[in-house]
């Protein structure tokens, strides 16, 4: 379905609706508005739930939506944006989390889709650098949506003490945030002060473009592992005396 509403600014926007989990329909929406500058993979699921009790339904969900809904988008845009005509730099985005960055309760299958999301990344980077593609990966904390309120009501309460170790952003927020880091080319787009120190300690191979960020990451990352280590120290303390508490 195709519609063209105008926004309060008086902009059109051409919305095609596809299954991301379906690649001939992705691939006839990506045919359908022609050259794309800027691919931003944002469609994401979560349930937040212990493993053992969560529904195969729901696990599928997130795999197919998160990371096969990503690839679907990238396989479909990939060709015409290494065939456009010029060679001016273009962009692909795939929208993250904090929780792609560390592992935490009750997240183990969103978890797993947002890690997965930066091997992809890293390795897609290298396949198109030549083309002038740029990639970036995106880490927002909890982002005040409707689907946030919805699932808070569902989630683990050691789901909620452990997220809100980092502070929830308002929607517009994380936008502008995300559509600054893509168009400096960032690898790593970081939403707040967490997401910044999240970004020092997991830098690991990933691609750095900005030679003061470099020299961050490398001065502070000691520093920054022993944060890590003191903020795991108080997850699994909280763990503990959950189980203890409710034995």
């Amino acid at each position: 379905m195709r519609t063209v509403p105008t926004l309060s600014t008086g902009v059109e926007v051409d919305i095609v609706s596809a299954d991301v989990c379906d690649f001939e329909a992705v691939k006839e929406a990506v045919k359908s508005v022609g050259p794309i500058d800027v691919l931003v993979c944002n469609q994401g699921v979560f349930v937040a739930q212990e493993i053992v009790n969560q529904e195969m339904k729901d696990i599928r969900s997130m795999i197919n939506v998160n990371f096969i809904g990503t690839v679907n988008l990238v396989k479909a845009a990939l060709p015409g944006m290494k065939n456009r005509s010029d060679r001016k730099p273009v962009s692909i985005a795939f929208m993250s989390s904090q929780a792609g960055q560390v592992g935490i309760y009750g997240y183990a299958v969103y978890s797993a889709t947002k890690f997965g999301l930066r091997g992809l990344a890293e390795a897609l980077q290298q396949e198109v650098i030549a083309d002038n593609i740029y990639v970036s990966l995106i880490f927002p904390p909890e982002t005040d949506t409707q689907s946030l309120a919805k699932a808070k009501r569902m989630m683990p309460r050691l789901t909620s003490i452990m997220a809100a170790t980092s502070s929830t952003m308002q929607a517009d927020e994380v936008a502008k945030k995300a559509l600054n880091g893509i168009k400096s080319g960032s690898f790593f787009v970081f939403c707040n002060l967490e997401g910044f120190f999240l970004s020092i300690v997991t830098a690991g191979f990933s691609p750095q473009r900005s030679y003061l960020m470099a020299f961050v990451e490398v001065i502070f990352s000691g520093v920054a592992r022993i944060a890590a280590l003191w903020v795991q120290r108080t997850w699994y303390g909280s763990i503990e005396k959950s189980h203890a508490q409710y034995k």
